[in-house]
Order: C-alpha cells, then sequence, then structure tokens
C-alpha cells in the first residue's frame, strides 16, 4: 500500500467483510470449519450481547453480519 494511503471506513468494513466471508468458506472447503455453525454461534454472539444489555451496540451489526455470510455463501440458500 502506497504510504499515507487512506481507505475510507466503509470500503475498509466492506473489505474486512469479504475477507471474512473468503475465510469462511476456504476454512469450510477442508473441514476445519463448519460455515453453518460458525454463523449459528454468530447469531447466538447477538443474542448474548443485546441480553447483556449490548454497552457497545455490536448485536445489530454481528447479526448483521451473520445474514451477510448466511446470505452469500453457497449451500445457505
Amino acid at each position: 500500500m502506497a504510504n499515507e494511503q487512506k481507505i475510507p471506513g466503509d470500503r475498509l468494513v466492506l473489505g474486512m467483510l469479504s475477507v471474512l466471508r473468503t475465510l469462511v468458506i476456504e476454512l469450510d472447503k477442508r473441514g476445519a470449519l463448519d460455515a453453518a455453525n460458525f454463523v449459528q454461534t454468530l447469531q447466538e454472539t447477538a443474542i448474548t450481547h443485546r441480553q447483556a444489555g449490548d454497552p457497545h451496540n455490536l448485536a445489530d451489526a454481528i447479526h448483521a453480519i451473520s445474514m451477510q455470510l448466511h446470505d452469500s455463501i453457497p449451500g445457505f440458500r
């Protein structure tokens, strides 16, 4: 990356989500991770955050990530 190059926050988040999706797909292919179980765990984590009062407002973001993975990984649809 060029010196001093800044990536807008929204692009960074979208890029990180794409990388996470790719990682989950590759780990699932190799049998190192069950993608469906991972998505379920993320959804349960969001629920746990809500039940704890969600002081950092992460529950909606975690749930949105789980749904994006669910909707974009082949085999979930």
